[in-house]
């Protein structure tokens, strides 16, 4: 039966393509990363509904392909697709790739021209981009590329790209060498297996479900500045001392302090140099000011604890080294665009309190003092 596609509505659906030679972690790295998105969506207000379904997308006459065991995520009926996902294929020359990506492109090759066509998104993963190549979905675009395969793809590009109105040859796929993961329109690729995650969160931050895609991104993704200013009962990697010249000495002072009142002078002291001459190496290296670098530290700080924490926006504000509640919300306001009561509704990363305190309650124990 022909897979249906159209444009993005409210639950977003992915199809996964499956077939007997299929990389495996890359598909349940996506199927992961959209239950984690759905168990966030379950928190909020009128999540009953999943926000995200996906099905898988089998490669006829392979039998002997079963899908990884991962929770399904769809009703049994394939709904009209918004997102398509290739995962690439585990096999250890080109040709055998192209030998693939031209048996799959004869059963998705017109599905996917349309799904496109009709404002669908495809994400290619690893050397998946191959199948993209084949259909001549990547002449003329920008694409990350493995480089152990990226001359087969562009060849198979170069071969199967629409010609030029004048009869000249296919546009070539413009690789972009130095790039983990590309977007380029509706497609996205990826250069190894490791920038799954952070590439299936992007292009699902383009679909209705971009909240929750940002909200995952927090959480899922590594973050420096969520790393060092995580609260004082979890354990950080600033016990792992960096070569410290005079900035690092700086940034050092200001992470150790981001909850005291802002000194430039004792800044300076600490990393052993002048006012005026830390600002200038301060503006050249990291193209702000300390002040300016300690707000984005208490911020950070200040997103963790409103997406995990009960605090109060004024507890918070306490927290995070603002004595003045109002001060806080207008630095917020200003490097999140949006005020800390909105961040907290939209990235919250727990259950309400009132669920909160009934899973505490021991079994059989009365409810009847609940607040």
């Amino acid at each position: 039966m022909p897979v249906r596609t159209t444009v993005l509505s409210s639950c977003v659906n992915v199809g996964i393509l499956w077939g007997r030679d299929s990389i495996a972690s890359t598909a349940t790295a996506v199927v992961d990363a959209l239950r984690a998105m759905n168990m966030l969506a379950a928190m909020r207000p009128g999540g009953a509904q999943p926000a995200l379904r996906w099905f898988w997308l089998p490669m006829p006459h392979e039998g002997d392909a079963t899908p990884p065991p991962v929770p399904a995520g769809g009703d049994g009926s394939q709904g009209p697709l918004h997102v398509v996902v290739i995962p690439g294929w585990l096999v250890p020359t080109g040709p055998q790739l192209r030998e693939v990506s031209s048996r799959y492109s004869q059963h998705f090759g017109a599905m996917l021209h349309s799904h496109l066509r009709g404002g669908g998104r495809a994400l290619a993963l690893f050397n998946g981009s191959s199948l993209l190549a084949h259909c001549g979905l990547l002449a003329g675009r920008k694409a990350a590329l493995p480089w152990v395969f990226a001359p087969s793809i562009v060849l198979q590009s170069s071969e199967s790209g629409p010609a030029a109105a004048d009869g000249a040859p296919p546009a070539d796929v413009v690789w972009q060498r130095e790039q983990a993961w590309q977007r380029d329109g509706a497609l996205w690729t990826t250069a190894s297996l490791q920038d799954t995650l952070p590439a299936v969160l992007d292009l699902l931050g383009h679909t209705p479900a971009a909240e929750l895609a940002q909200a995952a991104m927090h959480a899922l993704l590594f973050d420096r500045e969520r790393q060092l200013t995580a609260t004082a009962a979890m354990e950080t990697p600033t016990g792992h001392p960096l070569a410290a010249g005079a900035l690092e000495l700086a940034r050092r002072w200001l992470q150790a302090h981001r909850n005291e009142p802002y000194s430039l002078q004792a800044t300076a002291r600490a990393a052993a140099t002048s006012p005026r001459t830390l600002l200038r190496w301060f503006a050249q290296v990291h193209g702000e000011s300390p002040q300016d670098y300690l707000h984005r530290l208490r911020i950070a700080q200040a997103q963790a604890l409103l997406q995990t924490t009960y605090l109060t926006v004024e507890d918070v504000a306490q927290q995070c080294g603002y004595s003045d509640t109002g001060s806080f919300r207008k630095v917020f306001a200003r490097v999140c665009g949006v005020t800390p009561g909105a961040y907290r509704q939209r990235f919250k990363l727990r259950t309400s309190r009132k669920q909160w305190l009934a899973r505490q309650t021991p079994p059989g124990a009365d409810s009847a003092g609940e607040a």
